[in-house]
């Protein structure tokens, strides 16, 4: 089975892109291991720099992967409560794995708009344009893979995708409350 085939389908709304994914706890740790491998690396670097900017970066690098296994959390109790908990371990592993994709898009998206307007890739608006759009197609392809890999209704995909979404935000939130004031979204959009 093809990964980067099965990706590249479903980022393209081909259904038959989930069947390139396998189940299986095994599948499962493998798409996660690139996301634990650069937090990991991110965690040690953090003791290359000055004392007082430690703990933000430990934060920051925590976050990339807190975020996805919150993810992964809610939709596996979300799958057990449709009933399609059997589905869940290769639905996961494709999601882990499209998650890459937005990523992937960003950066393209950048150098293009790098290469053709110059001047405006500099500018935090036109960025954060780009960043908007791409976590538009974001939420589309987590809504089409959760409907997809579990076999779910065009709402209760829809219900996953809120509930995933939300859960992330209130992460965010709370680290924007309590010190050190971890503000991620102006992370994300560079502001």
């Amino acid at each position: 089975m093809s990964i980067p085939l099965g990706v590249w389908l479903l980022g393209r709304g081909r259904a038959v892109g989930i069947n390139c994914f396998s189940p299986g706890v095994q599948p499962l740790m493998a798409a996660l291991a690139p996301t634990i491998a650069i937090t990991l690396i991110e965690l040690v670097s953090v003791f290359l720099l000055p004392a007082d900017q430690r703990e933000l970066q430990a934060i920051r690098a925590l976050v990339q992967l807190v975020c996805p296994l919150l993810q992964l959390i809610v939709s596996e109790r979300y799958a057990a409560f449709v009933g399609r908990k059997g589905l869940w371990t290769r639905y996961a592993t494709a999601s882990l794995w499209c998650a890459w994709l937005p990523v992937i898009m960003m950066i393209m998206a950048e150098g293009i708009m790098r290469i053709i307007m110059p001047a405006a890739a500099s500018s935090s608006a036109a960025l954060a344009g780009v960043a908007v759009g791409v976590w538009l197609y974001s939420l589309w392809l987590t809504w089409y893979v959760t409907r997809v890999g579990l076999v779910m209704t065009v709402w209760q995909a829809a219900i996953m995708t809120v509930l995933q979404t939300v859960s992330v935000f209130v992460l965010i939130g709370l680290l924007l409350l309590v010190p050190p004031h971890y503000n991620a979204i102006a992370d994300l959009f560079g502001a």
